[in-house]
């Protein structure tokens, strides 16, 4: 098994997917810390840490897919790379390549999860087919969020409830940012960046605040979910493919 990540990514088992999701979860993680807590660049935007586990969930969901279709519904250990899973999307079969959301590829994985179920419990002492709670609200939490892979790439999506609470800089008004500037001041809270636009009168018109940790609980279950999914793909690759390996290792020996 660990000799794969030796190997060119299409000699992989899951063509790949565990190993670019790994890296793409790796580099979240690595941005993901006290130094960049508040986002990068002048807006201070947290999205590409955000976009990084969430192409990692998407990369991962797709590994676990295509083990478990090249494991028990291709002819294995004999199997043919050019075989992937098809994923159902509003009743037509879909390319995995084609696929984005997370909600469906979770569907897919939990639909032929279910369907190769007993060939799972005879094969492994790990009763995969058993999903850890709270696994389905974090799919759903993140795909209300970003159905398409686009929220967390673009400033501007077909989404603007959604495009304004990932946003750094939130419009409130005047008296509550007032406030808040007293509130942090009396309790000696760290500050926060307030911005003020005035007319000509020098009366205040307009003001946005900063938001040190928009979509919070989008953000824990992107970063969840990917823990939850790098193990799983970890586990079924080695004991998924084991039984092939020692196959082939018999064979080569006699």
């Amino acid at each position: 098994m660990i000799e794969e990540y030796m190997m060119p990514l299409d000699r992989h088992f899951d063509a790949g997917f565990g190993a670019v999701a790994d890296s793409f979860h790796d580099a979240a993680k690595a941005l993901d810390n006290e130094e960049h807590k508040h986002g990068f660049g002048l807006n201070s935007s947290p999205l590409p840490v955000f976009y990084l586990y969430r192409h990692a969930n998407e990369l991962y969901l797709k590994s676990v897919l295509t083990m478990l279709y090249r494991r028990f519904r291709c002819q294995f250990p004999a199997v043919n790379r050019n075989e992937f899973p098809s994923i159902t999307v509003d009743g037509k079969a879909k390319r995995i390549f084609q696929v984005h959301s997370i909600l469906n590829l979770y569907k897919a994985f939990r639909m032929l999860l279910n369907d190769v179920a007993d060939q799972i419990k005879a094969l492994s002492k790990t009763d995969w087919t058993q999903v850890p709670d709270g696994v389905d609200q974090m799919v759903d939490l993140i795909n209300d969020a970003d159905d398409a892979s686009t929220m967390f790439r673009y400033p501007v999506t077909l989404d603007p409830l959604n495009d304004a609470k990932k946003s750094s800089f939130k419009r409130i008004k005047p008296k509550y940012a007032i406030a808040e500037a007293h509130r942090r001041t009396s309790e000696k809270l760290p500050g926060v960046k307030i911005m003020a636009l005035k007319n000509d009168n020098d009366e205040i018109v307009e003001a946005f605040i900063h938001d040190e940790r928009p979509m919070p609980l989008v953000f824990d279950a992107l970063k969840q979910l990917a823990e939850t999914l790098s193990g799983a793909q970890f586990g079924m690759r080695y004991e998924f493919l084991k039984t092939g390996n020692e196959n082939e290792a018999g064979n080569r020996s006699n």
